[in-house]
C-alpha cells in the first residue's frame, strides 16, 4: 500500500510554523539591547508582569534591584528554568571586604516572586569571632578544613584582595527545599566578604570554579491581573474574571478548553477531549520530530506506526508477523548505528537456554525479561516482546529508538538487538541488584536501604531523567518512572530502565500525543485529565519514588484507609497537618541524628512539591536533582551511623 506521507508531512510542518508564529508572549516585553526579555520579567509598567521587574539600561543591559539600594547585572535568562544569573560584584580594591557591604550583600524582598536557587555555594570570609560562632550553629562549614581555605589560599582575586592571611571563613550551599531570599548578608561585625559559584563541583581545583555567580529563580506567573474585559485583548482565548482568591481583583482567564501556560504566557488548547479524538492525534509527536530535525530514525518509525495503523484498522489484527517483522527490520537497520550489536537468534536462545523459565527476571505488560549468558561470559538481560501483540511489538521498537540517542551513567545501556526469531528482542547490560521496589517492599529479600543511600538513589534517578528532560536533543519524556523501573547495580547505584512508554518532546503540539499511559499512583493528575504531555509529568512520577523512599509505603494501597490509598493524598494531609514525622520509615527515622531528621523534613518538602496538581508548581527534574545534591552536602559533614 502506498501512503502519500510526504505530504503529509509538508502539511504537518506548515501547521507546526503556522503555531511557533501565533504564539507569542502575552504583553511580553521588548528586547534590552540583543538579551530578549521573556514573560513574566518585567521593564516597563506596560509590559510583563509589575511583580516581576528588572531594569534595562540605556546601554542595553538588564539589571535586577534587591534590597537596601544594591543592583546586580544579569548576565543569562533561562525562561524554561524560570531563572536568571546574576554577576556578582567582587572585592573593594585591597581589600577583604565585598563590594557592596554597605548594600549588605544580595538581600531580596520576601513579598516579591524571586527566590535563590540551591545551584549557588556561597564562600564567607573575613569574619569576627562572633560571625564564626553565629554560622557554625546554623550548619555552615566552619571548621579548619572547610572548603573556604581552599578558595582563599588559590584564588587571585582573594589573595590580591587581601584574604590569603585570613583564617576565618565558612562556606555553604544555598536554597534547598525552602525559599532563601539572601545569598550572603554582608556584615562588617559578622563576616565582610564573600563570593558565590555556581553548580560548583567541589572536586576540582579553585582555578576551573568559573567566574563568580548567583542563581535566581522566579516563581511561575498566574494569569494577567486586569480591570475591563480590553485588558485581555492581547491574551487570545482568555476572559477578564473574578479571582475567587484575591477579593476585588481580576485576572484574564482563559477560556473552556483552553489553559494558562506560564513559561510561554499563552492560553494553550487542550487539544485532546475523548479517547476518540485523542487515538487519532497519536501520530503527532513524530510528525512533530520533523519539524525538529530529529532525522531518519523517527521518519522510519512514523512511516512504521501509520503503516501498522493503517493495516490493523484494515485487517483488524490478523496481520501476519512476516509483514511486521519486514517494517521493523527496515527500522531496525535504519537505527543500527545507534546499537553496538545485532545479534543472531541462535546467540539468543543459546544465550538464554531457550528461554528457560530458570532465566526469567520479570514480566509485564510489554513481553517478558530474561537472563543470558553470551560466549564470551557478558551477562545480559534480554527482553522478548508478547507473541502476536503489536502493541507490545511498538513498544520494543519505541525503545530502541530511544535508547540509541541517550548515553548516561544513570540509565540502563542498550547493547544490541536480534530480529530473526518469532518477536523481536533488545538485549541490555544486566542490572544484577534488583529494583528499588523489590529493596524497599522485598519483605527481607534485602537489607533495609539506610537513609544515605536512600538519597543518592533518589539523586542519581533525578540526575538521569533530568538528562532525558534537558540533555537529549530534542528532549525524552519517560512516561513511565517508578520504584520498578529504577534497576539497582552491585553497589546499589541507579539505572533507570524501561522506556517503552517514552515520548521525543519535540514541539508544543506534540505534548497532547496519546490518550494517558503510565502506571497507577504515578500518573500525573493533569496528564490524565487533559492528554498533554510535558516533562512535568516525569516530575509527578518521580515525587511518587520520593514518598515511597521516605516511607516505604505503596504507592497504592488499598489496605489503608479509603482516602488514604493514593500514598501522595496520604502524605499530603499528614504535611499540612505537621504530622510529616509520623509516617517516615522508623527504618531511617529511628536511628537519624538531628542533621538527618532536618534532611528527612526537606526532602519530603521536595516531594510534595513534585507532586503538586498543577505543572507549573512543581519544580524541574534538573532543579529537583540540585536540591536533593544540596541536602546530600547538607548532612556530608555528619558523621555516618554505625551498620
Amino acid at each position: 500500500m502506498k501512503l502519500p506521507w510526504l505530504s503529509f508531512v509538508t502539511f504537518t510542518l506548515s501547521l507546526l510554523l503556522t503555531f511557533s508564529s501565533y504564539a507569542e508572549s502575552f504583553k511580553r516585553c521588548p528586547n534590552c539591547g540583543s538579551t530578549r526579555v521573556p514573560y513574566p520579567l518585567s521593564t516597563s509598567l506596560d509590559c510583563g508582569d509589575p511583580d516581576y521587574k528588572i531594569r534595562c539600561d540605556n546601554r542595553g543591559l538588564l539589571w535586577f534591584d534587591t534590597l537596601n539600594g544594591s543592583t546586580n547585572p544579569i548576565k543569562t535568562i533561562d525562561p524554561s528554568g524560570q531563572r536568571f544569573v546574576l554577576i556578582q560584584p567582587g572585592f573593594e580594591p585591597n581589600t577583604c571586604v565585598s563590594v557592596d557591604i554597605k548594600y549588605h550583600g544580595i538581600q531580596l524582598d520576601p513579598n516579591l516572586p524571586f527566590n535563590v536557587s540551591s545551584s549557588n555555594t556561597v564562600i564567607i570570609m573575613n569574619c569576627t569571632k562572633d560571625g564564626l560562632d553565629a554560622y557554625t550553629s546554623q550548619g555552615f562549614n566552619c571548621s579548619d578544613n572547610s572548603l573556604c581555605h581552599k578558595f582563599l589560599n588559590a584564588n587571585p582575586e582573594a589573595r590580591g584582595g587581601k584574604c590569603g592571611g585570613v583564617s576565618q571563613c565558612c562556606w555553604y550551599k544555598t536554597g534547598a527545599s525552602v525559599n532563601t531570599y539572601k545569598v550572603y548578608r554582608a556584615r562588617t561585625d559578622m563576616c565582610s566578604a564573600y563570593q558565590s559559584f555556581m553548580n560548583l563541583d567541589l572536586t576540582l581545583p579553585v582555578s576551573k570554579w568559573g567566574e563568580p555567580a548567583v542563581e535566581i529563580l522566579w516563581e511561575a506567573p498566574r494569569e494577567p491581573v486586569c480591570k475591563i474585559p480590553g485588558d485581555c485583548t492581547d491574551l487570545v482565548n482568555s476572559a477578564c474574571s473574578v479571582d475567587s482568591t484575591n477579593v476585588g481583583q481580576k485576572r484574564c482567564y482563559c477560556k473552556k478548553g483552553f489553559r494558562w501556560d506560564s513559561i510561554n504566557a499563552i492560553c494553550e488548547a487542550n487539544r485532546c477531549f475523548s479517547v476518540k479524538k485523542c487515538k487519532r492525534r497519536s501520530n503527532l509527536p513524530l510528525i512533530g520530530g520533523l519539524a525538529g530535525g530529529v532525522g531518519a530514525i523517527l521518519i522510519a518509525g512514523c512511516v512504521m506506526k501509520m503503516i501498522i495503523s493503517k493495516q490493523n484498522q484494515r485487517v483488524a489484527g490478523s496481520q501476519s508477523w512476516a509483514s511486521v517483522r519486514k517494517l521493523h527490520r527496515h527500522l531496525l537497520s535504519t537505527n543500527s548505528a545507534g546499537l553496538d550489536r545485532i545479534f543472531s537468534g541462535k546467540e539468543i536462545v543459546k544465550a538464554t537456554n531457550n528461554f528457560a523459565k530458570s532465566n526469567l527476571l520479570g514480566f509485564g505488560g510489554f513481553g517478558e525479561v530474561f537472563k543470558g549468558d553470551l560466549d564470551d561470559g557478558t551477562t545480559v538481560a534480554v527482553k522478548r516482546a508478547k507473541l502476536g501483540n503489536e502493541k507490545s511489538i511498538y513498544q520494543i521498537v519505541n525503545e530502541v529508538q530511544i535508547l540509541c540517542q541517550v548515553s548516561h551513567k544513570n540509565l540502563v545501556k542498550l547493547l544490541g538487538c536480534c530480529i530473526e526469531l518469532d518477536m523481536p528482542i533488545l538485549v541490555y547490560e544486566f542490572v544484577p541488584n534488583g529494583t528499588l521496589y523489590e529493596h524497599i517492599y522485598g519483605g527481607g529479600s534485602y537489607d533495609p536501604l539506610p537513609w544515605r543511600r536512600r538519597l543518592m538513589i533518589a539523586h542519581q534517578t533525578a540526575q538521569g531523567l533530568a538528562y532525558l528532560h534537558s540533555s537529549a536533543t530534542p528532549p525524552i519524556y519517560h512516561r513511565d518512572v517508578k520504584s520498578s523501573n529504577i534497576l539497582l547495580d552491585e553497589n546499589l547505584d541507579v539505572k533507570v530502565a524501561d522506556f517503552g512508554l517514552s515520548r521525543l518532546g519535540v514541539s508544543d503540539v506534540s505534548h497532547v500525543t496519546t490518550c494517558a499511559q503510565g502506571t497507577l499512583g504515578y500518573l500525573d493528575p493533569e496528564y490524565y485529565l487533559n492528554f498533554h504531555l510535558t516533562d512535568k509529568s516525569d516530575v509527578y512520577s518521580f515525587g511518587v519514588v520520593l514518598l515511597e523512599l521516605l516511607t516505604s509505603k505503596k504507592a497504592i494501597d488499598f489496605n489503608r484507609e479509603e482516602e488514604d490509598v493514593n500514598l501522595v493524598v496520604f502524605v499530603r494531609k499528614r504535611l499540612k497537618e505537621g504530622r510529616l514525622t509520623e509516617v517516615i520509615d522508623p527504618v531511617i527515622g529511628k536511628e537519624a541524628t538531628v542533621t538527618e531528621l532536618e534532611s528527612i523534613k526537606e526532602f519530603g518538602v521536595l516531594a510534595e512539591r513534585c507532586v503538586r496538581e498543577t505543572r507549573q508548581s512543581r519544580p524541574t527534574m534538573k532543579a529537583a536533582a540540585k536540591e536533593i545534591e544540596s541536602i546530600i552536602h547538607g548532612i556530608a559533614s555528619d558523621p555516618e551511623p554505625e551498620p
